[in-house]
């Protein structure tokens, strides 16, 4: 039997062992059933940090290759609409097949990840659309 890659810490979290990252078990529809766009994303964020989420005050945004590496092509869970998500089954069902990270791209626009197909996509930074967050913490390792 092979040891995962991803722990499940029983407080809301998942540690990656290859990056060294901890992430939120759940997204924020999962945690909130709301859509966010980048500005409310980032202000979750902060909330995390304010409440001293699973101990620690250091909650952010993904980057662009923190939020890659959580892909995982051979793995699926469904999201919100029953479509196939490529990450890891420890994290749970429901959540938003796109997430905000916490890079810019040019003039009012954000990045956002796709876990149907891996795609990084720039998108304007109030659109809410059908995004979510998931925040993350540590260093990255590298994947």
């Amino acid at each position: 039997m092979t040891e995962s890659r991803f722990i499940d810490n029983q407080d809301g979290s998942i540690t990656d062992t290859r990056t060294g990252l901890v992430w939120t078990k759940e997204d924020t529809w999962q945690t909130e059933a709301t859509w966010s766009t980048w500005d409310e994303a980032m202000r979750y964020t902060y909330r995390l940090n304010d409440k001293k989420f699973c101990g620690f005050t250091d909650w952010r945004l993904p980057t662009r290759v923190e939020g890659n590496s959580l892909y995982c092509p051979d793995s699926i869970v469904k999201d919100k609409y029953g479509n196939d998500l490529h990450l890891d089954p420890v994290f749970p069902q429901g959540g938003l097949p796109t997430m905000w990270m916490d890079e810019y791209g040019t003039g009012n626009d954000g990045y956002i990840f796709d876990f149907r197909n891996g795609e990084i996509r720039d998108l304007y930074k109030n659109k809410s659309g059908r995004m979510a967050a998931r925040p993350v913490r540590g260093e990255f390792k590298g994947s």
